[in-house]
């Protein structure tokens, strides 16, 4: 059976009209699950599924998050409790904060309930 977080991807890889690539690496640790880019925009989307409040990231998630945010990249930690169904998109600056606060974290970014608005969502994430 597929890892939940691998599932989650496959909702919005065929949820969202972009180009998106799976990265499954174990040769660079830290680099986000999901790669997209639509209209010239890359995004980067680091995936968790959580079923408690706690959201674990390591420090190579975090260091890669940072760094590439605070050199201009767009990308975010994308997280989905399970139980509720509630996915809150975090920046990418935002690892240790949420790291340390969890699920409880208010998204800095943006929140969906079921049913999801990924239409609204995509628009969200390749605005320039």
């Amino acid at each position: 059976m597929a890892k939940t977080e691998t599932l989650f991807g496959r909702d919005i890889i065929k949820n969202t009209c972009a180009h998106w690539t799976r990265i499954e690496t174990f040769a660079t640790a830290g680099i986000p699950d999901l790669y997209g880019i639509k209209n010239k925009i890359a995004v980067w989307l680091e995936l968790k599924c959580i079923k408690q409040n706690s959201i674990k990231l390591s420090p190579l998630q975090i260091s890669w998050n940072y760094n590439n945010f605070r050199h201009g990249g767009k990308n975010y930690y994308m997280v989905k409790d399970t139980r509720s169904k509630v996915i809150k998109l975090y920046g990418g600056d935002q690892g240790a904060w949420i790291n340390e606060k969890g699920f409880k974290a208010e998204p800095n970014h943006h929140e969906m309930r079921p049913p999801y608005n990924w239409k609204e969502f995509e628009d969200f994430l390749f605005d320039t």
